[in-house]
């Protein structure tokens, strides 16, 4: 694929799935959804068209033999769970495809692009804001309280933003750093607004991620202005604090230890604690997920509980998890090894193996990764990205 065409194709990404959000709180069919789909499937032509390892054919004939294969046991199981199953088997293997593809495209993507995502999507984000217009997690969840814009899914949201988050600061540190001016008004602003208790804590791992990758230019700066950066980290740490105890996530945290009565030091670390403020009760989805998967037949077991069954219980939200029991011991064999096919065949930078071993560790706590077509689709995309110098787009 031409270089140009397709980082003027990435930034259409941001709003096809502002459009897909809308569709969703509207209850109305995902043209968005469609359109991945259809991606998927041009993906995998293009990476059997072009290329003349003979693995890869070997290897899409045998994940559209499983695929075809789970097609048939839900036609006699449950066929009116086929479309939902179908939909889901695409969310599954669309991440590792993309990674595919995107590495096929290695170095035709610039840093530049995905500032520029990182930038649609904060002003995608914002702009409804100050027009009182938009969608709050009230709405869905009257205990929480958090602005979502016109997006769906607060924590697929801000998994989107922190995955951006290190290349675009590499993209400002090394080729534009007057871009800091007007996007760190912005993200502060975002932050404030969507601050998730995932958000805050992965944060702190990508400063010290770059505090540790820069380290020496760091050192040889706080030598020379030691007081200043004292005197603004003393700053920085009260205006956070102020700013901590004002955003959504404090409320939401007082909201629910208030909720669950939670009173002593000791209540707040216990596995009901953790179970509630920290999982949001996942564990407790865990746990049911798993006594139906435990008392299932042995064919259920092999082929899995199916993702509808799951979502008439409460999906778990952990991915790996949602991944296993809907698909069972089979296809959570094909897709683990389809995962680690494919991880061999790209090559990583130091961003970027830092940047998609946040997102896996985010995905055991959070979800909204692996399963998510809006999240991969970007994490894929780096996958591509020339981190030497860019080209201009």
């Amino acid at each position: 694929m031409k270089k140009n065409v397709l980082n003027y194709l990435i930034l259409f990404f941001p709003i096809l799935d502002f459009l897909t959000s809308i569709a969703t709180w509207n209850s109305k069919g995902s043209l968005g959804l469609i359109l991945k789909g259809i991606f998927f499937l041009y993906a995998i032509y293009y990476i059997l068209r072009h290329t003349s390892n003979k693995k890869y054919f070997f290897f899409f004939l045998f994940l559209l033999s499983y695929i075809f294969l789970d097609f048939v046991y839900w036609y006699f199981v449950n066929s009116s769970a086929l479309k939902t199953e179908l939909i889901h088997m695409i969310k599954i293997f669309y991440f590792p495809v993309l990674i595919l593809f995107f590495g096929m495209q290695k170095g035709d993507i610039f840093k530049k692009t995905v500032f520029l995502l990182f930038l649609e999507f904060l002003l995608l984000y914002l702009i409804p804001y100050p027009f009182q217009l938009g969608h709050n997690i009230s709405e869905i969840y009257p205990n929480k309280n958090l602005y979502l814009s016109y997006f769906y899914i607060g924590n697929e949201l801000a998994n989107v933003f922190l995955l951006l988050i290190p290349t675009s600061f590499l993209y400002v540190y090394e080729e534009n750093r007057r871009a800091f001016s007007y996007v760190i008004p912005l993200f502060l602003g975002m932050f404030f607004l969507l601050g998730t208790k995932t958000m805050y804590l992965s944060l702190v791992l990508i400063i010290t991620f770059f505090l540790f990758s820069y380290r020496k230019v760091f050192f040889s700066k706080f030598k020379q202005y030691k007081w200043l950066f004292l005197g603004l980290s003393i700053l920085i740490m009260f205006t956070f604090s102020f700013w901590f105890l004002k955003s959504n996530l404090y409320q939401n945290i007082k909201t629910q230890l208030q909720y669950y009565e939670i009173d002593t030091i000791e209540e707040v670390f216990s596995f009901q604690t953790l179970n509630h403020v920290i999982y949001s009760n996942r564990l407790t989805f865990l746990n049911n997920v798993h006594e139906e998967y435990k008392n299932a037949s042995f064919l259920q077991k092999i082929m899995g509980l199916g993702r509808s069954k799951i979502n008439e219980m409460k999906d778990i939200e952990i991915d790996i998890f949602d991944i296993f029991y809907s698909i069972g011991i089979l296809g959570f064999a094909v897709y683990l090894f389809f995962i680690f096919f494919v991880l061999k065949e790209v090559t990583f930078s130091s961003t970027l193996t830092f940047t998609f071993v946040l997102l896996i560790c985010i995905s055991f706590f959070s979800g909204h990764v692996l399963l998510s077509p809006m999240t991969t689709s970007y994490l894929a995309i780096l996958f591509g990205v020339n981190y030497r110098k860019d080209d201009e787009i």
